[in-house]
Formats: C-alpha cells, sequence, structure tokens
C-alpha cells in the first residue's frame, strides 16, 4: 500500500489532490473524482484506482490526497539564482529587486549581514521601511574596518539592532558575510554588500533559498556566534 499511496503522490500536483479530494467527499465516486486529471491516460489513473481499492474508504482517500496537498504546498522551492551585472535571457533575479523585495515582503524579522554599505542603497531604504512598520531588524556588520559605515547606518537604521564581528583574541579576521534571512523562511546567500555599488554597478552572484528548515539554520548560526561572543552588540554612536 505504501509504495502505491507514494507513486499516486509523486504523480499528483497540489491542486489535483485538492479537486480529487474535494470530489471524492461529495460523492465518494471515483470516475468522477478522476475526470479532474488532465486526461484518462495520466498516470495517476492507475494508482488512484489501487489506493481507491486498498484503502476501501472514500472519505479516507480523500484525507491522504489532502494530506499530499498540504505536504507539497509547504516544500522547499528550488534555490534561484540572483545576479547583478549584464542580463542574459533566462537570468534569474537580480540583486536589487530581490533583497528590496524580500525585505518588503517581511513580517516579524530581518537578519542581514553586510561588510560595506551606502545610505542611500535601495537595500537600505528597504531596510527603513521595515522598521518602520514594526519588523525586528538585525545588522551584522564590521565594526571594526568600517566604523565610519556602521555609524551612519546607525542613524539612518534607528530601532535595528547592530551586531560586530569579534575575531578570536590576537588574529585578524572581519566579518565579510553577506546574508539576508526574513522571517527565518526565506535566505539569499550573496557577494553582494549593502551599497550602491552592489545594487547597480558590481557583477554579484548569490543563491536565494525558500525553505524554512535552511534559512532556520543560518539564523541559528549567528544566534550561536552571539552566544560565544564572536558577535558582540555594538553601542549606539
Amino acid at each position: 500500500m505504501a509504495d502505491t499511496l507514494l507513486q499516486l503522490a509523486r504523480a499528483l500536483t497540489a491542486s489535483q489532490a485538492t479537486s480529487i479530494a474535494a470530489s471524492l467527499e461529495i460523492d465518494g465516486r471515483l470516475d468522477r473524482a478522476a475526470s479532474f486529471l488532465p486526461n484518462s491516460s495520466h498516470s495517476a489513473v492507475g494508482f488512484l484506482a489501487k489506493a481507491f481499492s486498498l484503502l476501501g474508504d472514500p472519505a479516507l482517500l480523500a484525507s491522504v490526497l489532502r494530506g499530499f496537498a498540504a505536504a507539497a504546498e509547504r516544500a522547499p522551492s528550488p534555490p534561484r539564482p540572483v545576479w547583478s551585472g549584464p542580463s542574459f535571457s533566462g537570468d534569474g533575479d537580480h540583486t536589487t529587486a530581490a533583497v528590496a523585495h524580500l525585505i518588503d515582503e517581511a513580517k516579524e524579522d530581518i537578519l542581514a549581514s553586510t561588510y560595506s554599505a551606502s545610505m542611500g542603497s535601495p537595500f537600505v531604504k528597504a531596510l527603513w521601511r521595515a522598521i518602520a512598520r514594526g519588523v525586528s531588524v538585525t545588522l551584522v556588520v564590521e565594526a571594526a574596518k568600517m566604523n565610519d559605515t556602521t555609524a551612519k547606518l546607525q542613524a539612518v537604521l534607528e530601532g535595528a539592532c547592530f551586531l560586530a564581528y569579534v575575531p578570536p583574541e590576537g588574529q585578524y579576521g572581519v566579518q565579510h558575510s553577506k546574508v539576508v534571512i526574513v522571517d527565518s523562511t526565506l535566505a539569499l546567500v550573496t557577494s553582494a554588500n549593502l551599497s550602491a555599488a552592489a545594487a547597480n554597478l558590481n557583477l554579484e552572484a548569490g543563491v536565494l533559498i525558500q525553505d524554512p528548515g535552511f534559512a532556520s539554520k543560518i539564523r541559528q548560526r549567528y544566534k550561536a556566534l552571539e552566544g560565544i561572543g564572536r558577535l558582540q552588540r555594538v553601542p549606539k554612536a
């Protein structure tokens, strides 16, 4: 039975599973439910009939199908490339649009890490809009080498929490990661700083991943670094 249900799940889209489930819940007729598939030769037809026979209860099959649909809707989206620089047919998102859109869609919290930034960049403007609508914003910055930039960001993004990287004592190291995490659901890992150059001039590459598990792990990594003192709060300038 498990193999049949697995094959059925693989053969259906979320919308098809939902439509078939709704039909079965109305009258329990398999022939009417199967009519929601594109055609009678669809790969799911045979698996659907077999599952119907094995379960012996249209309502139970409908529940299983609704479970398929819910799982499919929560499944991680494929990673998407994000670029700055010359554009080509079939390119993924542009860095500027991707980052601004991510930040503008945030409902709860944002973590963004950068080495440098420009106060007038679309990234910083989007972060300001997020703070204005009550989103919790945390910036991980390079406070030692980019002290002036950090002070300017603190003035522009009042209300945000600023964290600076502290390398092991006696060792050289800088905060060079560039990450944007939104609501612990979406993560953009990129070469782009929160700067005007990264938005408009540079060749940058990144990947956008909509996967709560992945995004949460990155967020937890920064939290763990804060816990051991490798990330420390920056006093307000």
